[in-house]
């Protein structure tokens, strides 16, 4: 739930610190008078990094100011200020990653590889919520100004990217829970077109300062979604779900840098989507539900997409037409709870035609986006959450819950191919991980008192590349958290990660070939500390004191 004045805490303070020169400070605040409400936040966040050349600063400024005409309509405007600055360490072979993963690529040194974003975002949403009816409309602008500074070589010329977006959008929403027939029906419809401009500028990267022009140009796009659904309960437990989305979209660049071999890249594309969906949903009780969907989608491609450098000693900006990629997916699943149990388990499958699939190159560079006729998505999301045992050594009281011993579980499983592809065959696709389960063991005390260990691991290996040669391998990362929380607020915790010293790759740049790149840097952000631990200290309540390394997870 959204923090306003009406529930949030008048004053609040968070700290965190934890290893490799990490901290966290948070202030927040709300109030309400009269029919005006206010909430506001400020926050810093900064890292040295493990890796070498790997340093980020971070501050966010938010504010909500809230109006409340009586009790069905109110109008809230909202502002966030942030800024970025980090380093960019680049991505290592699968030997300097096993040898010493705390490195970072030479090249990003020397160079100065690093991003610097600064956003600012203005919203206003007026709502009107009545027993029949819930409204909503809105109007955002959003600012975005971006350098990043690359990789460059004679033979790869994008090197330092300067930009800057405005946004401009809205949103119209509208629910109804009218019945229909004579039985409960929710009806929804609504409206959400958005206009973006982004003029950018490409120099060569002369050890982090810009050299010449490589390219300039202004890219701007259009969409448009509609979009209708209605839920009919056919019966007090089962209700039947149909939908439909509507989409109009336009991508346009205007090339403003001629090179003599590529000319005048300026294009524009038009794209038409329409997704229809077909569900339903049966309540076995309060508690328990079992759904299955059939949809649509469709997404066209993005100006990062249409827009990118081609290699070579005279590389300069290629516009590259694609076609929107769009998939039919099947779901069934189910969600509830009983006696000690809560559990979510879905099951899916989705048939992609003309896939938007993206390929860097040996340096990390993206270098291109393209359409795949067929891949075919499959997989499981499971969790399940078991009360273990209760009042082991706190009973339970008339007004207050005993201690308890819960061990919560998460499985993914991402099954993802090429459909008899020219090239790859049935290859899976690069970058996704197989197996993923995650596991914590939890005491909980009514005194606020809780700890127990945590595992997260990535069952298998995957590829790196659309060959399947070079691969990633698997990881389990043991992990320990322990703290004490008071409902007054103040809160201190202890989280010690990667306990026995695992090394892996927390990311990968995916590339089409291992064997054709001569440098084959795809592992990065990758970590092997022996553990992670944050000490607290002491502030203003409520406090909270937590940790965070350069990755928390295998992927």
């Amino acid at each position: 739930m959204p923090l306003t004045g009406y529930n949030a805490a008048p004053f609040q303070v968070r700290l965190e610190g934890g290893s490799y020169g990490f901290f966290r400070g948070d202030m927040s605040g709300g109030a309400v008078q009269g029919k005006f409400d206010e909430f506001g936040a400020i926050g810093f966040r900064a890292r040295e990094g493990f890796r070498e050349h790997s340093r980020e600063d971070t501050e966010i400024l938010f504010a909500d100011l809230g109006y409340k005409f009586n009790d069905q309509v109110e109008n809230r405007f909202y502002l966030t200020l942030d800024r970025t600055n980090r380093n960019l360490p680049g991505g290592l072979t699968k030997s300097e990653m096993e040898d010493d993963p705390s490195q970072a690529n030479p090249l990003a040194i020397a160079q100065d590889w690093n991003k610097e974003l600064s956003n600012v975002r203005l919203a206003d949403k007026l709502s009107i919520r009545t027993e029949e009816i819930e409204f909503d409309v809105g109007a955002y602008w959003f600012h975005h100004d971006i350098e990043n500074r690359g990789f460059f070589s004679p033979d790869f010329r994008e090197g330092i990217e300067q930009f800057y977006s405005d946004n401009f959008g809205g949103t119209l929403n509208f629910v109804s829970h009218h019945e229909l027939f004579g039985r409960r029906n929710i009806l929804t419809i609504g409206l959400s077109p958005q206009y973006e401009i982004e003029p950018t500028q490409n120099y060569e990267n002369i050890f982090g300062h810009t050299g010449a022009t490589t390219a300039r140009g202004i890219g701007s796009s259009i969409n448009v979604p509609a979009y209708l659904e209605d839920q009919l309960y056919v019966t007090p437990r089962l209700s039947i779900l149909a939908g439909a989305q509507a989409i109009f979209a336009e991508r346009h660049f205007q090339d403003e840098f001629f090179s003599d071999e590529a000319g005048n890249q300026s294009n524009r594309q038009n794209f038409w989507g329409f997704n229809p969906k077909l569900g339903a949903i049966y309540e076995i009780n309060r508690q328990t539900q079992a759904f299955m969907n059939v949809s649509r989608s469709w997404q066209p491609p993005s100006l990062d997409n249409l827009v990118d450098f081609d290699e070579g000693p005279n590389s300069s900006v290629v516009y590259t037409p694609l076609s929107p990629q769009h998939a039919w997916t099947i779901e069934v699943g189910t969600r509830g709870e009983y006696s000690r149990f809560q559990w979510e388990l879905s099951l899916y499958r989705s048939w992609f035609r003309n896939e938007l699939l993206e390929v860097n190159d040996a340096f990390g560079n993206d270098i291109g986006t393209r359409n795949v006729p067929r891949t075919n998505h499959q997989g499981i999301e499971a969790s399940l959450e078991v009360e273990l045992l209760r009042d082991i050594l706190v009973p339970k009281q008339s007004n207050r819950a005993g201690d308890r011993l819960s061990l919560d579980q998460s499985y993914t499983l991402n099954d993802f191919h090429f459909d008899q592809n020219a090239v790859y065959g049935d290859n899976r696709l690069p970058g996704i991980p197989v197996h993923v389960y995650e596991a914590q063991l939890l005491y909980q005390s009514p005194s606020g008192f809780y700890a127990g260990p945590n595992l997260q691991c990535n069952l298998s290996r995957y590829p790196v590349d659309e060959a399947n040669t070079l691969f990633a391998d698997g990881c389990v990362l043991l992990g320990f958290r322990a703290g004490f929380r008071r409902t007054s607020g103040f809160s201190v915790f202890i989280d010690c990660r990667n306990l026995i010293n695992q090394r892996y790759a927390a990311s990968i740049d995916v590339i089409a070939d291992a064997r054709t790149n001569r440098i084959p840097k795809f592992f990065i952000q990758a970590t092997g500390a022996p553990f992670t631990v944050e000490f607290p200290g002491l502030v203003n309540v409520p406090v909270r004191f937590s940790g965070n390394p350069i990755s928390s997870s295998c992927l």
